[in-house]
């Protein structure tokens, strides 16, 4: 086993230790960072200074530690929405803080590098978690003209420092596949090409080896899992540019994993794999990769759904015929950052060998049904909340009506309770077909047994009570 794979090991059996308890969860906004910014300016390790402020004012802070004469830059949410990465810089700083077993490995990465840090750098997006800034504008492809006052920031840093190194740290879509199998992408990365091309030069090359170690430090805690992202040349983007200036740029694209939904263990992963990597170039191990490594990590694509439900009896005119069902659920912001509500789609129905759901079920012998409309209309949000709703998916009811009164309380289009609302002037005669595009709502049974319900594409096993429906729709 190698040192490099035995340090990782290390750090990430450690991780704990380091990780900061204020960030629990995705949806943080610049306010949350801020007292953590201000209790590191205390420690001798870094150097805090304002690099600037947003398009709304708000303060983007950059840190500096380490006294090498390599230089790593390092900058996080340049997407609002994108912020597993931002928490795991905050536990990196932790890291760096404390004095610990890990002392001469720390001193020795800061003994050869100057490392700097930009953890938030879209802070009005993460206000709203939203990709792009305040005047709608993706900052990532803001690179040549740089209206916006975050990519002026980031290319201001980039001219002053003059990084060797750069970790361009971003999330993708949670339901990338690991090429053509059915393995979800934890973690893509990609040494962006800087020109249509794809040549490699030294700089190029050096990013690439880079992540052979990386992906030789993650494979063990996710084999299997790792991809790389589309190597298309974007001359509007930082990452390619950076490389096409001399910068040796390494994505890192936090995807999904099964029962991750704040992505609290890919959080994880970045700590290890960032770590891991300063140790690389600190002891120039990472020139001994193979570029082979780098090859041979499949390239994302696009086979995975949140749930697919395989060999469904569906009844049609003429009997029944035999489907697959896969369907997927889309956050919605409510009230800004800090909520938001699923909204479910059914993406397609028949023959979905080739396809994988993160949830994936084969229910031979079990039928596919619209759901019911529970017969009594409700009057007051208190007659709601004290519904015995499994008692109500057994029989089959996904349903619930409110009466004329009531019904003007409710607005927008999702609801937090898990069951859907109907607002129509007929509820008891709706029914949701069962069609690509529409809400994935409806029954499963086996023989008269309703075994699951799925509401708004929350899928729960009633019988086994596993799942949960997090919120349904309001349907008028």
């Amino acid at each position: 086993m190698s040192t490099d794979l035995n340090l990782a090991k290390e750090l990430f059996s450690r991780y704990e230790v380091y990780k900061e308890a204020a960030l629990t969860h995705r949806r943080f906004k610049h306010i949350d960072i801020l007292p953590l910014i201000n209790k590191l300016k205390e420690a001798s390790v870094f150097t805090v200074t304002q690099a600037g402020s947003s398009e709304q004012g708000r303060e983007i802070y950059l840190f500096k530690l380490g006294a090498g004469s390599i230089k790593a830059f390092l900058w996080s949410q340049m997407h609002g929405d994108e912020s597993t990465a931002t928490m795991a810089l905050f536990d990196i700083f932790n890291f760096f803080a404390a004095n610990d077993k890990f002392d001469d490995f720390k001193k020795n990465i800061l003994d050869r590098l100057t490392i700097y840090i930009i953890p938030m750098l879209n802070p009005d997006g993460a206000e709203l978690f939203q990709r792009r800034n305040f005047y709608d504008i993706d900052i990532n492809r803001d690179a040549i003209k740089q209206q916006s006052a975050e990519g002026r920031i980031l290319k201001s840093v980039f001219d002053s420092i003059k990084p060797d190194f750069g970790f361009n740290l971003h999330d993708q879509n949670g339901r990338y596949s690991v090429g053509q199998t059915s393995s979800v992408a934890a973690i893509s990365v990609l040494a962006p090409a800087f020109n249509h091309a794809k040549e490699i030069n030294p700089v190029r090359e050096r990013a690439m080896k880079l992540i052979g170690s990386i992906n030789d430090a993650l494979s063990c805690f996710v084999p299997g899992n790792i991809a790389k992202y589309s190597d298309e040349f974007e001359p509007r983007a930082f990452g390619d540019n950076f490389q096409k200036w001399g910068m040796s740029a390494v994505l890192i694209e936090s995807g999904g994993m099964k029962n991750d939904p704040e992505k609290q263990y890919l959080r994880k992963l970045n700590f290890t794999a960032i770590l891991s990597a300063f140790g690389s170039i600190a002891s120039s191990s990472y020139e001994d990769t193979s570029l082979s490594v780098y090859e041979q990590i499949p390239f994302n694509d696009k086979l995975i759904y949140n749930t697919v439900l395989r060999n469904l009896k569906l009844k049609t005119n003429g009997g029944y015929i035999l489907i697959d069902i896969a369907f997927n659920i889309n956050e919605v912001n409510s009230g800004g950052n800090s909520a938001y509500y699923g909204s479910g789609s059914i993406e397609e129905i028949g023959d979905l060998s080739g396809f994988y759901g993160i949830e994936d079920l084969d229910l031979s012998g079990m039928e596919i049904a619209p759901g019911r409309v529970y017969p009594n209309s409700l009057s007051s949000e208190e007659e709601i909340e004290n519904l015995k709703f499994n008692e109500l998916y057994s029989e089959g009811y996904i349903f619930i009506s409110l009466n004329d009164s009531l019904a003007k309380a409710f607005e927008g289009k999702y609801t937090k309770y898990p069951i859907n609302i109907i607002l129509t002037s007929d509820p008891k005669q709706f029914i949701t077909p069962i069609k690509t595009e529409n809400r994935p709502d409806f029954v499963i049974k086996q023989g008269d047994i309703v075994k699951y319900v799925c509401i708004n594409g929350y899928l729960c096993n009633i019988t086994e009570h596993i799942g949960g429906i997090r919120n349904g729709a309001i349907v008028r």
